[in-house]
């Protein structure tokens, strides 16, 4: 079983959440992948290009594999099981469900427009520290998935923060009612989910069933 990890928006392989798995997974003596999903620039970068760089990076080899994500990395976890049989478990991390439902509500409509119409828009990138301007092309790109891309069911598991403010908990509440193999916990957090990970491990290690 291989096992890949998928960081946020905006975000990099060296994230707490990031950093924190692979190393309890190394403990275990097992290796977590947990590329770089801002490819090779991330002003140019589309959801569409990110999923087949992890086709052709993780799935060449038609071995089964576990995807953990959080935020925009859980989003992409969803959409990679729904392109390949071979993501055989998901755990999810706050996952971005209605992901670019959420970008235009959380700009309004003047921006989104303002966007288009420049081509470019700031955001702040917390793997550089900095502003950087992304593309357009995102935004567009982005409104063509949806977590009900994934019509099979396979076990999932997902830890939301009732304190979430950046996407709410009742998305993957609502997600989670329609799916009879997707295991729930709510936990008293933010979107971060920084403040209890020991727990999270604990629930990620069962569901897995690792030792």
């Amino acid at each position: 079983m291989n096992y890949l990890y998928l960081h946020g928006f905006a975000s990099s392989p060296q994230s707490t959440k990031a950093r924190y798995m692979q190393q309890k997974f190394a403990e275990l003596g097992l290796t977590l992948h947990v590329p770089d999903l801002n490819l090779t620039d991330f002003s140019t970068v589309t959801l569409s290009e990110q999923l087949q760089y992890l086709d052709r990076t993780y799935l060449y080899n038609n071995e089964p594999i576990v995807v953990l994500g959080s935020s925009l990395g859980g989003f992409l976890a969803l959409q990679l099981a729904a392109k390949s049989l071979l993501v055989q478990k998901l755990i999810l991390l706050a996952p971005a469900f209605g992901f670019s439902h959420r970008i235009a509500k959380a700009l309004g409509s003047e921006n989104v427009t303002e966007w288009q119409q420049d081509g470019i828009r700031e955001f702040y990138h917390y793997g550089l520290k900095r502003n950087v301007n992304l593309q357009f092309q995102f935004f567009v790109d982005a409104q063509k998935y949806s977590e009900e891309n994934l019509t099979r069911s396979l076990p999932m598991l997902i830890f939301h923060g009732i304190d979430d403010d950046v996407v709410p908990a009742s998305l993957s509440e609502e997600f989670a009612k329609r799916r009879s193999q997707v295991t729930l916990k709510l936990l008293n957090d933010d979107h971060a989910l920084g403040k209890d990970l020991d727990s999270i491990w604990q629930a990620t290690k069962q569901f897995l069933e690792l030792s």
